[in-house]
């Protein structure tokens, strides 16, 4: 099982060693099929052979790269060679997956993005016969997300830091460090079982008790149900409620939910699971597209210079899962930036020298200081298109 995760060389080295670090974009992973010794008292993992020592430290979160991310992740040190490992003080039969509920958790997108998808990747092909340990321990991530967790494992987790319950861990094996694909993606080919994320939402579906699993199986006498996922500080949608009574018009059921309603995924997904159309302005909420039952449309509305991150975050994403995707790009005079700054502002007329000056510097800009004033007639056009897509095939199904 565990050698599974690599391929070629990597593969033939590891059958020869029992270890491997496997390096790749957005993580390090290292694998061990020989004893592996976690100390929770000092964070470090002892890894037993013959060979010179070698010495590695982990952080076991897929967002190498980003520093912010990595300063909430607590490292683990492993040594791998010749030394002397602590006595264990609780041995385990199944091997562990150790990886970080830190860095950016509460936020649903990370959430899902860099912690459970990559689980899932990384664990599924175990059958539940593996151990989660897991640093940067946060309980309320874990009970958030707890139906899902424990379809991939059948044991309790355990928490990296505990020392009461026995300091050394011994398992017969590990992996450090969690595969990742891609925004809200799982790379079939380069998944073990060949999973593709039709098996993970499929996954949540038994985990959330969502049905149906297809538009079409919806009753056909009710009105399509249309979720807003709606915000309340940055990108809002100004005339909401104009836009509410013209979906109501065009024969939508609209349902709005509440903060309360929201923080709460077990209730939430099956609101989502039984809705035919999704319309949110880009952020984190659209994540909850992955509720969604298969032929669904997921309208994203885009704000001012926010395209590229929409579609790679929220759009790419929302067609691997076998939904339809539409987006609605505003016009400058739909944007609030319009009447803050003028048509003439470089926010407007060179939006470029914004990105130019950095991230940190567009963000108030694009994403902070920016509400949207949607263009009822041109919007309609893009409900009556959702209408026509409802339960349809999608054009590009998952694989």
């Amino acid at each position: 099982m565990l050698r599974r995760l690599l391929t070629g060389e990597q593969r033939t080295r590891f059958e020869e060693t029992g270890f491997a670090h496997l390096s790749e974009l957005n993580s390090d992973i290292y694998i061990s099929s020989k004893e592996v010794r976690f100390d929770t008292n000092a964070s470090r993992i002892y890894i037993y052979s013959d060979q010179e020592l070698h010495k590695y430290t982990a952080q076991p979160y897929p967002l190498k790269n980003d520093e912010v991310a990595m300063k909430m992740v607590k490292p683990v040190e492993i040594l791998h060679g010749n030394v002397r490992p602590p006595p264990c003080g609780f041995k385990h039969k199944v091997p562990a997956v150790v990886f970080s509920s830190g860095g950016f958790a509460g936020n649903i997108f990370h959430e899902f993005n860099d912690i459970i998808i990559p689980v899932f990747i990384t664990s599924r092909h175990f059958r539940s016969k593996v151990k989660f340990m897991i640093t940067d321990y946060q309980l309320w991530v874990l009970n958030k997300f707890r139906r899902v967790l424990t379809k991939l494992s059948h044991f309790e987790f355990i928490n990296a830091a505990e020392t009461s319950k026995g300091a050394i861990h011994c398992f017969p094996g590990a992996i450090v460090g969690l595969k990742y694909h891609d925004n809200l993606a799982i790379n079939t080919s380069d998944t073990p079982g060949a999973y593709s994320m039709v098996e993970f939402r499929d996954l949540l579906r038994k985990s959330f008790n969502l049905k149906p699993r297809d538009v079409s199986q919806m009753p056909g006498t009710e009105k399509p149900q249309l979720l807003i996922v709606s915000r309340t500080r940055t990108r809002t949608i100004v005339n909401q409620g104009a836009v509410v009574r013209m979906m109501e018009e065009l024969g939508f059921r609209v349902f709005i939910p509440t903060n309360d309603l929201m923080s709460n995924l077990d209730e939430f997904s099956r609101v989502i699971g039984s809705s035919s159309v999704m319309v949110g302005v880009h952020g984190a909420g659209l994540t909850n597209e992955i509720f969604l039952p298969n032929g669904a449309v997921m309208i994203q509305v885009l704000p001012l210079e926010l395209d590229w991150v929409g579609n790679a975050y929220y759009g790419g994403p929302a067609t691997g899962m076998g939904l339809h995707y539409l987006e609605y790009k505003i016009e400058p005079q739909e944007s609030t930036l319009y009447d803050l700054y003028g048509p003439d502002h470089p926010v407007l007329k060179d939006p470029e020298s914004i990105k130019a000056q950095g991230y940190r510097k567009s963000r108030v800009y694009y994403l902070d200081q920016q509400n949207v004033t949607i263009n009822l007639g041109r919007f309609r056009n893009t409900l009556l298109e959702a209408m026509r897509l409802i339960g349809r095939s999608t054009t590009n199904p998952p694989n």
